[in-house]
């Protein structure tokens, strides 16, 4: 450092950690430090990378250069949360992917269904140990697999693609194309599955509260419970209900009854919460990820209100 440097008469250690306070408060900052300095950029650039968000074409290929400029361990080990929100291409995507193994909370807004069909799972099943998927809009439109959320992955959102009460075995489904393995049984194949979320759109066809019966049977009653049906590790199923901004009351008075149908049903049901969804998924995810408020934190705290009320 030179004599004019602002920091020059302070501890190396005390400027380290007032730029990396820096840095972790506005990204934008955070970009201009890395230009500082090699030093700096040494201690700035792990904050950049922690969380990656991929919302264009242009902000993808410009992610896939930088790569080649990293070394594939910092890129495996710095890249903690990562959401993909473009569409393509889907090679681009699947060397991202690759690249960030170590990643812990993923959010994809691409078609899975595409992005599987010309680049396999491999990429997804090889991350570490994914704690958080969400597999948002265009994401499940086509469909999905189970092959494509890993094995560790405790916490998961999912777009509820229809729900029909008239098919008693299977009234899920998480594809417009029919067949089994468009319903819940996929999801037996997440043993640490314990948080559920669904973005979920009531129809005029099927009343909004005959949900809560089939999601409660998705809750272990207790430690003897032996149903087929249950997912033995879930704790909260989480309803996040979307409405149009003309039908915001409807959408505000579904969440009302969907909770009220719950504390009614009690059991497992106590374990079923709604809310109202975000007006964007994927501004929620990014803020939760960049220390805000997390997915599931206000359900969580109805539930365990609920399961400590002394009415319950």
């Amino acid at each position: 450092m030179t004599s004019s440097f602002v920091f020059s008469n302070l501890p190396v250690e005390l400027v380290r950690d007032i730029l990396e306070h820096a840095a972790h408060s506005d990204r934008a900052t955070a970009r201009n430090l890395t230009l500082v300095s090699s030093a700096v950029k040494r201690w700035t650039d792990p904050i950049l990378y922690d969380t990656v968000v991929l919302s264009t074409a242009r902000s993808l290929r410009a992610f896939v250069a930088a790569i080649a400029n990293k070394p594939s361990e910092f890129m495996r080990t710095r890249v903690r949360n990562l959401g993909i929100f473009t569409l393509g291409p889907v090679q681009s995507i699947d060397r991202v992917l690759k690249a960030c193994a170590g990643v812990q909370s993923l959010a994809c807004g691409f078609s899975l269904l595409s992005y599987m069909q010309t680049q396999g799972s491999d990429a997804l099943q090889s991350l570490k140990q994914p704690r958080e998927q969400h597999l948002l809009g265009v994401a499940c439109r086509d469909g999905w697999d189970a092959s494509l959320v890993g094995p560790t992955v405790t916490h998961l959102r999912i777009h509820l693609t229809s729900f029909d009460s008239s098919r008693p075995e299977s009234p899920f489904s998480f594809s417009t194309t029919p067949g089994p393995d468009s319903g819940w049984d996929r999801l037996k194949a997440l043993p640490s599955l314990t948080h559920l979320a669904v973005v979920y759109r009531p129809s005029g066809s099927t009343p909004p509260t005959a949900i809560i019966p089939h999601l409660s049977r998705l809750v272990p009653s207790g430690p003897s419970s032996d149903s087929d049906a249950h997912l033995p590790s879930l704790q909260l199923i989480l309803i996040q209900v979307v409405g149009a901004t003309k039908d915001a009351s409807f959408a505000s008075d579904t969440v009302s009854a969907l909770n009220a149908a719950a504390e009614s049903a009690g059991g497992p049901a106590l374990r079923v919460v709604a809310e109202l969804a975000p007006f964007s998924a994927a501004h929620q995810w990014e803020e939760s990820v960049r220390g805000g408020r997390g997915v599931w934190d206000s359900a969580e705290a109805v539930m365990q209100k609920r399961l400590t009320s002394p009415s319950k």
